[in-house]
């Protein structure tokens, strides 16, 4: 079971919440892979994200990567936490330009 949940607000904007943990990483790969599939903008916020591993920020940057050039992609309000393994890590570029 994964420790994070994903919901969707009025704006389309996809809010995880929680821990983004390599025992959530299968929950998380099938989440981006069946919502974005087509998708021209995907909007992510990540305020309520307390923490995030190795495997999880890796499935993110890679899934990033394999988007199609026109496909917009918003990573929005990190939570402190976040920022800081992002900053530790040097992965922040690789999520966020």
């Amino acid at each position: 079971m994964p420790q994070f949940t994903v919901s969707q607000d009025a704006e389309g904007i996809f809010r995880f919440k929680g821990e983004l943990t390599i025992h959530g990483v299968e929950y998380l790969k099938r989440f981006l892979d069946t919502s974005f599939v087509r998708a021209k903008k995907i909007s992510i916020c990540m305020a309520d994200v307390t923490f995030a591993d190795t495997a999880s920020l890796q499935l993110l940057i890679a899934f990033r990567r394999a988007l199609k050039p026109e496909t917009e992609w918003n990573l929005l309000e990190l939570s402190p936490e976040l920022e800081k393994i992002l900053e530790i890590s040097d992965l922040k570029n690789s999520l966020i330009s």
